[in-house]
């Protein structure tokens, strides 16, 4: 057996599984850490003892989230870059390598909606453009850091950030539903090729969620309604997805490679699924 499949096989000490998540030491890369989900799951993993590193488009998000995070007593460094643009990227992560150190853990969290309609009615830009952000950033920075990963030898873990629209069919998003399910496959192969690595691959299913990105695509008589939708009665909060990604991350999900991991309040199970 390999070192590092030996690493990815061994049991970790129960008194370190009881201990709770503790990160010192590493470095997280959060995409999309500039607001909602992202910027929540940052904090947290600063919480945990992570140095954590962003990337997202807007530099003035990225700021506010890195100030939350260094206030909160933890090491945060921020660039700014289109996930999908592979000069930037490679350019952003340089200049986050330099200030925190190689990467250990990446949350692939870069995401857009996408356009609302049927698959006729999806412009060509539309559909390629919610394709290149939802699949293409994930694969970008996959591809970038698991070299270093695996050459290193570091016990790596990442977290895809996915959606119910990945597995069920929803009328009127066509594109984003495609792009979510494309996400949930390049998951699974990629876990089983890096598993030997020692680097553990999973994916978050990801319920309705407060936040303000949610929030500008429907009124709150919609959000009413859709959050009556949920067997659970309401949508989650950040912290609460945070906190389920946090765990994908951590030794007690030591044995989770591969796995979808669902985090939807029961939406999964409603009889009603013509939303």
């Amino acid at each position: 057996m390999t070192r590092s499949l030996e690493a990815a096989t061994t049991r970790p000490d129960r008194r370190e599984r009881e201990a709770g998540v503790d990160l010192h030491g590493r470095v997280a890369l959060v995409t999309g850490g500039g607001r909602g989900v992202g910027r929540l799951l940052a904090r947290t993993l600063g919480e945990a003892g992570a140095a954590v590193a962003l990337i997202a488009r807007s530099s003035d998000e990225l700021a506010t989230t890195v100030e939350q995070i260094r206030d909160a007593g933890a090491v945060a460094a921020a660039a700014s870059a289109d996930v999908t643009d592979e000069i930037a990227v490679t350019a952003a992560l340089a200049q986050l390598r330099a200030q925190l150190g190689p990467v250990d853990i990446l949350i692939n969290n870069a995401g857009i909606n996408g356009p609302m309609g049927v698959m006729w009615e999806t412009e060509s830009a539309e559909w390629w453009r919610t394709l290149e952000v939802n699949l293409g950033g994930a694969f970008v920075l996959s591809r970038m850091l698991l070299p270093e990963m695996i050459a290193a030898g570091r016990k790596g873990r990442m977290v895809m950030c996915s959606s119910g629209h990945g597995t069920m069919v929803f009328k009127g998003t066509f594109a984003y539903d495609v792009s979510k399910a494309a996400l949930n496959h390049f998951m699974r192969c990629a876990a089983l090729e890096l598993i030997e690595h020692g680097i553990r691959l999973n994916a978050a299913d990801i319920g309705w969620t407060h936040t303000p990105g949610e929030r500008r695509w429907f009124s709150e008589e919609e959000q009413d309604r859709l959050s009556r939708s949920i067997p659970i009665g309401r949508a989650a909060q950040a912290d609460e997805i945070a906190a389920v990604i946090e765990f994908l991350l951590s030794d007690q999900a030591s044995y989770v490679v591969g796995s979808l991991y669902t985090a939807d309040g029961g939406f999964v199970l409603r009889p009603n699924p013509s939303l």
